[in-house]
């Protein structure tokens, strides 16, 4: 196991080492070590490599990764596995999650779900040309961007979250007039975007067609007009998901004739009123800054603003729902008199959320895919013990030591790597970037309480954009950047194959979140958690809870 032994890895190739101390100030104790990853040979730990099959399709959006699942043990008839000291996870309603399993079972193409054939396209060509699908040309060895026509080619499948997603809300009975809840989780990196999206744009698209059918009855004629107000309302924790919701609508705005906005710390009153008097389909925001426009003296009746506001989706439930968000958030959504559809969509289902759903929402309709709470198949999931030699308790040099091995690894050749590191403590993410810069030399990014907005999104941007092909791949680069839990929700990380837990999760719900910055959707990635003697057993039982897919609880 990594954790008491670190001679099991394969050496790296000796030019690679040379190369890359002489170009960097390295001390000798990193230089020296033989913790090494695998080498690129080992198919293992290879990225996927693009399979043709009969009509060159592509599963649930993405290629198939490795499966290192044990075949003689069924993981599910195995008691989830208790992590973290804290609120733990509620385990799906066993019943309901195979009624899911057999539905999405029999789903194999877009065309079998009850979505506008407009929809369905603009959903298909953005899943083609901005997902990661797009992206995937950094693990080709020959480094092509897929072309037009390779993209044309392929046939885009629902993930089972997109299937029972788009099955269930578009429905019959979501069809009715009635007031309907639904709660939506599935595991990190699968689809969860566009499983909430597609109904949404749907049902949006659907009333844009009905209306101007009954405009053109009343006036004659070819006439569009629009309705001033908010026809629906997509919230999220944070500015950068604020800016990657809002980038995917407006990838498919132009071809379904539809309107978003975003409302963020760059946005004016005098702009978003011009935009409300012509009518918003789809208003991006944080509950906290929707709840600031009911403050303008212009908003003499808050109930008025969101009074037309049909359906509302709460991403990254699990947060917005807690503690320290719900007061906000159900406050929001009591404003909407006219609410249709309310969605609350998360990786996680924690109890206490399960539990405030239930008191809030008991006749909300579950939908759950049979790998929630379980980490990505895609994910090689390692332990780090820095207790023992030649760490001697020093997490930093584990760290430094990692970095350095993930740099010289031969993976990713050509490409920049990026990894990301996740500490507990705001104020700690300064002081290993420090550490990181001064003595080990690495190229270093971190979040900051004192960043503004624009600052955090511009040292974000670089990780979230698909990596860049390097000028000269004989010099290989690594840029790390080192955050809290703040940038661990919803925020996709675009061919993020490696990401570093300095600090042993609190929690499953906190595990779950940060893992699933790699291996997204069916990409494989690895994740490296750092602990010493003081951390509790459980930690060193987790890598082979996760390769055998286990749930966590």
């Amino acid at each position: 196991m990594f954790s008491t032994s670190l001679r099991r890895w394969f050496p790296l190739q000796a030019n690679s080492v040379r190369n890359y101390a002489t170009r960097k100030k390295v001390p000798k104790f990193v230089r020296n070590q033989r913790l090494q990853f695998p080498s690129s040979k080992d198919k293992q730990y290879e990225y996927p490599k693009k399979t043709v099959s009969k009509g060159n399709s592509t599963k649930g959006n993405s290629t198939k990764g490795n499966s290192t699942k044990d075949p003689h043990t069924n993981p599910d008839s195995l008691p989830p596995y208790k992590f973290g000291s804290y609120a733990g996870l509620k385990l799906p309603d066993e019943e309901k999650r195979k009624g899911i399993q057999r539905l999405v079972s029999k789903i194999t193409d877009f065309k079998e779900l009850r979505i506008n054939e407009n929809v369905r396209n603009a959903l298909i060509k953005e899943l083609k040309n901005n997902t990661v699908l797009r992206s995937q040309n950094y693990i080709s060895s020959t480094k092509k961007q897929k072309t037009d026509q390779e993209l044309n080619g392929l046939i885009i499948r629902p993930t089972p979250i997109q299937a029972a997603a788009i099955k269930i809300i578009g429905g019959k009975k979501a069809l009715s007039d009635e007031f309907q809840v639904f709660t939506l989780a599935a595991e990190t990196g699968s689809g969860k975007t566009w499983a909430y999206l597609a109904p949404l744009l749907n049902n949006l698209y659907e009333n844009r067609v009905a209306d101007r059918l009954e405009q053109q009855a009343e006036y004659g004629g070819d006439i569009n007009r629009k309705k001033a107000g908010i026809q629906s309302i997509v919230l999220v924790p944070t500015h950068e998901l604020v800016d990657q919701v809002f980038q995917t609508l407006e990838n498919v705005a132009g071809d379904l004739n539809l309107k978003p906005y975003k409302w963020d710390t760059n946005s004016n009153f005098k702009d978003f009123i011009e935009h409300f008097r012509v009518g918003i389909d789809i208003l991006v925001t944080t509950p906290g800054k929707l709840l600031s426009l009911t403050k303008y003296d212009s908003i003499s009746n808050p109930r008025m603003l969101l009074g037309s506001t049909r359906y509302c989706v709460v991403d990254e439930a699990d947060t917005l729902m807690d503690s320290s968000w719900i007061e906000d958030t159900y406050g929001v959504a009591r404003l909407m008199t006219a609410l249709h559809h309310l969605v609350f969509v998360s990786a996680t289902i924690p109890s206490e959320f399960n539990k405030t759903i239930s008191k809030l929402f008991p006749k909300a309709t579950a939908i759950t895919t049979p790998s929630l709470h379980k980490l990505p198949k895609a994910i090689e999931f390692r332990v780090i013990n820095a207790s023992v030699a030649p760490y001697k308790g020093s997490k930093m040099k584990a760290l430094a030591q990692a970095l350095y091995a993930i740099h010289c690894d031969g993976t990713e050749m050509g490409y920049e790597k990026r990894v990301i590191v996740f500490v507990d403590n705001k104020l700690d993410c300064e002081k290993v970037a420090e550490k990181l810069q001064s003595k080990y030399n690495n190229d270093v990014r971190y979040i900051s309480s004192e960043d503004s907005i624009e600052e955090r999104k511009e040292k974000v941007r670089e990780f979230v954009e698909p990596p860049k092909l390097l000028e000269d791949p004989s010099k290989p680069t690594l840029k790390v950047l080192v955050c809290t839990d703040l940038l661990s929700r919803g925020l996709n990380f675009t061919g993020i194959r490696n990401v570093i837990l300095l600090d042993v999760p609190k929690s499953s719900v906190d595990l779950v979140h940060r893992a699933g910055r790699t291996g997204r959707m069916n990409q494989s990635g690895r994740v490296f958690l750092i602990m010493n003697d003081q951390d509790k057993s459980h930690v060193r039982g987790l890598p082979k809870v996760i390769r055998n897919g286990r749930r966590l609880a």
